[in-house]
């Protein structure tokens, strides 16, 4: 065999099981582009019969519409909207799935984003009196993102800098552009995700990590 040979096989080789260690972001990607493909929102902004029928809301999660914490995850209000998530969920996901595993990784995203818009949708209806935002719907997959970027950077060193550096990030954006449910959803995540990992077991780094033993 040659050398040119041996060295595609290992090319081959290395795509095939980087493919299979980031498949649940890979699997994530796809369907966010299928969903909003078939939602029309590649072409044009999200219809507002679409965010009605299938976004998340205080008043429409509360009516029955539980479906939607996980349907609003996949949608994106228009096309420039959806780059940027798939940009954000490959590097947020991929990389929490590359040094914690696929099945963690989907667990922490689902939970902490399901978690985090639960939270956030309470807070809504108790603010009522004051901001009403009961009626109005939201999607998109930033509350699980923010959420493992807390798991991501409560083991490093320097946490407690970079989470309040992510913090006043937020803030900046809010003052520029304010969306009070998107932004507190971030916070709220951000958080959640930060003390959820502290308070986990610290995990062993993965076998394809460690040294090889000689022979």
């Amino acid at each position: 065999m040659s050398v040119e040979t041996q060295n595609a096989g290992l090319a081959l080789h290395s795509v095939a099981t980087s493919i299979i260690r980031l498949r649940f972001t890979i699997l994530f990607l796809l369907i966010m582009l299928i969903a909003n493909f078939l939602a029309g929102s590649l072409a044009q902004d999200l219809s507002d019969g679409v965010l009605e029928d299938w976004g998340v809301g205080h008043d429409s999660v509360l009516s029955g519409g539980v479906f939607r914490l996980i349907t609003g995850i996949f949608l994106s209000h228009d096309a420039d909207m959806l780059a940027r998530q798939v940009v954000f969920a490959a590097a947020v996901i991929g990389y929490v799935e590359w040094t914690q595993g696929s099945a963690v990784t989907a667990l922490l995203f689902f939970g902490l984003d399901v978690a985090g818009t639960a939270i956030l949708l309470a807070c809504v209806g108790w603010s009522a009196d004051w901001v009403d935002l009961t009626s109005m719907n939201d999607v998109g997959m930033s509350i699980g993102g923010f959420g493992l970027i807390g798991v991501a950077i409560a083991r490093r060193r320097g946490k407690w800098l970079l989470l309040s550096a992510i913090l006043l990030a937020i803030i900046a954006k809010y003052s520029i552009e304010p969306d009070i449910l998107a932004d507190g959803g971030h916070v709220l995540a951000l958080m959640l995700g930060f003390a959820l990992n502290i308070l986990l077991p610290r995990r062993e780094l993965r076998r394809s990590k460690e040294p090889r033993n000689a022979h």
